[in-house]
């Protein structure tokens, strides 16, 4: 098996682990796009079927399967609040602290939180969650001059 086949193959092990350790972590879910997570089921089980049939070696095959893992990781990213940081995927992991302001808007039947960082937004993310709620437990992290709420 090649070293890129070993690499690959942790990288995708490595990847599951973090995720699995994101999902314990979620204290409220953000709503994710449906969309999104079909078509990337999608394209990991078109990629795992191509990896079966196609006959090929150990390291093609561990490549292949590792491409499909990390599709799956990747499209089913845990969204939301921890107990310290807001996750909105893979690459936008930051902690309250970091967070100069939210704004809580409440939208028709959800509450959308967006998160800024300076006067940059860096995430905006949707809740199925009461308003009162995420209100408290934002207080109980971030100063009160950085929660902004809205009138929806």
């Amino acid at each position: 098996m090649s070293k890129f086949a070993i690499f690959y193959g942790l990288l995708a092990i490595g990847l599951l682990i973090v995720w699995i350790f994101a999902q314990f972590q979620m204290v409220y879910r953000a709503k994710s796009n449906r969309l999104w997570q079909a078509m990337m089921t999608v394209a990991a089980l078109i990629l795992c079927g191509v990896t079966v049939v196609v006959i090929g070696d150990l390291s093609d095959k561990v490549t292949g399967l590792g491409s499909a893992l990390i599709l799956l990781v990747l499209a089913f990213w845990p969204k939301g609040l921890t107990k310290n940081s807001v996750v909105a995927n893979v690459n936008t992991i930051r902690q309250f602290a970091a967070i100069s302001k939210i704004e809580l808007t409440p939208v028709e039947s959800v509450v959308e939180l967006k998160f800024f960082a300076g006067e940059m937004q860096i995430a905006k993310l949707k809740f199925n969650v009461a308003q009162k709620t995420l209100v408290a437990f934002l207080q109980a992290r971030i100063p009160k001059k950085r929660l902004v709420i809205n009138k929806g």
